[in-house]
């Protein structure tokens, strides 16, 4: 009898052990499985922005949160936030409107977070204008000058880089017109030979002397203007059509003259 308790004593934990397995769930047991979570609905949310805003306009920049699909049920909530200026209306809504005043020349990053939707979707998003400074004045022609020759021209481009150097905040324009007999290529070449002046002589950053070509007049000439910071740039204005520009023959070059040898015969 006692060898037999002994033995009841060793297996009776081994039983219940294996009762327990029998019945685990997954042990291909007769057990309902739970219910599965619904599938989660999220909406897609973007901004739209302009690419530009005007600075100190009363409601210049406004932004707009668009959101499209996710649960039909839910009443979406906006919080936004900007990177410059102040919102002056629609915080709360799908749509604000941004004070730009004294952030020109800044950009401005207005992000939305849309409440409501389950917080594992992705409900945030943004988008970006920069705000154009404020024209304090319209362009200024500085002076022009009427010639192919760029040397007798030097002291006219120099007054016009110790204006822009007087005023940092300035840009200057050069405006280049062909003549009546000008070839095709000549009023781009009066162009680049101010600009290269202005830049490797005068040691001004090019980005201050934005040069084009604006058509055709009676003589070649090229115009300087001086613009406000902000101002729209000059127009150009040519008054011969270029259906009645006839261009001269290009001069024949001039032959080098020989190389005579040290024995006085021409190589």
């Amino acid at each position: 009898m006692k060898l037999k308790l002994t033995y009841l004593r060793f297996t009776a934990p081994l039983l219940l052990i294996a009762l327990a397995l029998s019945f685990h769930p997954g042990a291909n047991n007769p057990v309902v499985a739970s219910a599965q979570q619904p599938a989660i609905s999220c909406p897609t949310v973007s901004v739209s922005c302009p690419d530009t805003a005007q600075e100190n306009l009363e409601d210049a920049l406004t932004f707009t949160a668009n959101v499209s699909g996710g649960d039909p049920n839910v009443t979406p909530t906006f919080n936004w936030t900007v990177s410059a200026g102040v919102i002056s209306s629609g915080q709360g809504t799908s749509t604000i409107n941004v004070d730009t005043t004294g952030i020109g020349g800044q950009t401005v990053t207005a992000t939305v977070d849309v409440g409501g939707f389950d917080r594992q979707c992705p409900t945030s998003n943004s988008c970006t204008t920069s705000v154009l400074k404020k024209a304090t004045g319209p362009p200024v022609k500085f002076g022009e000058y009427v010639t192919r020759d760029l040397n007798a021209n030097k002291a006219q481009l120099d007054k016009f880089v110790l204006a822009l150097e007087q005023d940092p905040t300035a840009q200057g324009y050069l405006i280049s017109y062909g003549g009546r007999t000008s070839r095709p290529e000549d009023a781009q070449k009066a162009a680049d030979n101010a600009t290269e002046y202005t830049m490797k002589t005068r040691n001004i950053d090019g980005a201050r002397t934005l040069s084009g070509v604006g058509g055709y007049r009676e003589q070649p000439t090229v115009e300087l203007w001086l613009a406000p910071d902000g101002a729209t740039p000059p127009t150009a204005t040519p008054t011969v059509d270029p259906k009645d520009v006839k261009p001269a023959p290009a001069k024949p070059e001039k032959k080098k003259p020989a190389v005579k040898s040290a024995k006085g015969k021409k190589s």
